[in-house]
């Protein structure tokens, strides 16, 4: 009897000396890891133009909408009639301090030419340029996700029309030139980029020829959507260290039209940025692209019909 309580007291104590987990109960969680900084260079999301008021009144005046239609059918009558030289430059940032890490520039020939989609689309071509100016035989492939620089022309094309919410800002003068500012937003949702009705921003249009000056755009909604996909991405699994969503990355472009030829003014600069969201307020950069546009070359047509006299009337 007494050997028997001194082994149920023997047993008690080695049970209050053993760890937990050797007891049934669970490991203790392990607290969450730091979270990294975010890039020095982090900065408040805003967008690279000024968004119209919630009161703006939407539409413009058939006086100022009918001349960008016709102007727009000129653009489209010098889109396969132009050559020029094309640079460009795209800049790599680094993720931890935000500064360029790589950088590489190429020059091409460049042109627009018929695309096999459909009868009014056109496609770039490019032809790699030898440090002598020479080009080199054959096509090089170096599309990007973006609108090419001549398709923000067709802006206010007729066919476009449906596909846009437009608004007057007003006018003013930008230097020398007089010019009215619009405000666009598209339609469709922002999946390939490629397509100049997924973006919205303003424009500054030549308020003397109607041709555009500036655009400065990025996909439409993007404030709302870069949100969504950091939280998706956020709450996503990772595995070492990799979220399995997709990451929250965000768009801008700036086209400039510095070149006048024939009333008509044509794309100088494009620039697109790549930027990812560290949180969701801030934003870091990712990627610079960089196209300049020079030495055009214009075939001189005429895009008034000419009526003359009728041969052999009888």
């Amino acid at each position: 009897m007494i050997a028997g309580a001194f082994a149920l007291t023997l047993g008690l104590a080695w049970a209050m000396q053993t760890p937990d987990h050797q007891q049934g109960l669970p490991d203790p969680v392990p607290p969450p890891l730091p979270r990294k900084p975010p890039p020095k260079d982090a900065v408040e999301y805003e967008p690279d133009f000024e968004k119209p008021s919630d009161g703006l009144e939407w539409g413009l005046p058939p006086e100022l909408l009918e001349p960008l239609y016709e102007r727009a059918e000129v653009y489209r009558a010098y889109t396969r009639r132009f050559t020029c030289d094309e640079e460009a430059r795209v800049a790599e940032y680094d993720s931890k301090n935000g500064s360029v890490s790589k950088e590489r520039v190429r020059r091409y020939g460049y042109l627009l030419r018929k695309s096999p989609i459909g009868e009014e689309d056109f496609e770039e071509f490019r032809q790699e340029m030898g440090r002598n100016g020479n080009l080199k035989a054959g096509e090089v492939l170096d599309e990007e996700p973006f609108p090419p620089a001549y398709e923000w022309v067709f802006l206010f094309s007729r066919f476009n029309e449906p596909y846009f919410s437009l608004a007057y800002l007003g006018d003013r003068f930008e230097g020398f030139d007089w010019v009215y500012e619009i405000y666009f937003k598209g339609s469709l949702s922002f999946t390939s980029g490629k397509d100049i009705r997924e973006w919205e921003g303003t424009v500054l249009i030549d308020a003397v020829n109607h041709t555009p000056l500036e655009i400065r755009a990025e996909p439409a909604g993007q404030k709302e959507r870069i949100e969504g996909l950091y939280r998706n991405w956020n709450k996503s699994f990772s595995i070492v260290g990799m979220r399995t969503a997709p990451k929250p990355f965000g768009y801008r472009a700036h086209i400039q039209f510095s070149m006048s030829r024939d009333g008509l003014r044509f794309p100088t600069q494009l620039r697109y940025d790549t930027f990812r969201a560290v949180s969701l307020a801030r934003v870091a950069p990712i990627r610079a692209s960089t196209r300049r546009y020079d030495n055009y070359r214009i075939q001189r047509i005429n895009v008034e019909q000419q009526v003359g006299d009728t041969v052999n009337p009888k």
